[in-house]
């Protein structure tokens, strides 16, 4: 069973200490840096990814408002990652699924962004299954469009 729970003091370390392999590792920011935004800048919101009661992956959602990189209020995903010993057993769909449903953002935007490097295959296979499109191009990172709904 998959389970998304906020981050806080009993379960960050666990997060900080989650690796994805090593030719992962630009695909991502470490997490203890997401942690570390999370603490200074606000509307993001760092959840911890549980299978079976063991964290096995990380994921950070923003909120920012319109202005000159993206002219409409929106929300991204701005950091999703499943650990290296994890990886390749169906926890990074289940954890989007669950995330597409489950979370409800107290402001009303009906699109999510996520970014993903070129290189990152697998990650951009998963979110086209999911219905997201490609929109462009921000600071190298290919950038997907799509909708709460799942």
């Amino acid at each position: 069973m998959i389970e998304l729970k906020p981050v806080d003091k009993h379960n960050y370390m666990t997060v900080v200490d989650l690796k994805v392999h090593p030719h992962q590792q630009d695909f991502v920011a470490p997490n203890y840096l997401s942690l570390l935004e999370a603490s200074y800048e606000e509307e993001k919101y760092p959840f911890a990814i549980y299978q079976a009661g063991t964290v096995v992956g990380f994921l950070m959602c923003s909120y920012y408002p319109a202005d000159d990189a993206y002219p409409i209020d929106s929300w991204w995903l701005e950091r999703f990652m499943i650990d290296r010993d994890y990886q390749g057993k169906g926890i990074g769909k289940k954890a989007l699924i669950l995330f597409l449903k489950d979370f409800k953002p107290h402001r009303h935007v009906k699109d999510l962004r996520i970014g993903a490097e070129p290189d990152n295959d697998r990650a951009i296979r998963l979110y086209e299954s999911f219905g997201f499109r490609k929109e462009g191009m921000v600071e190298g990172e290919n950038v997907y469009v799509g909708e709460w709904k799942v």
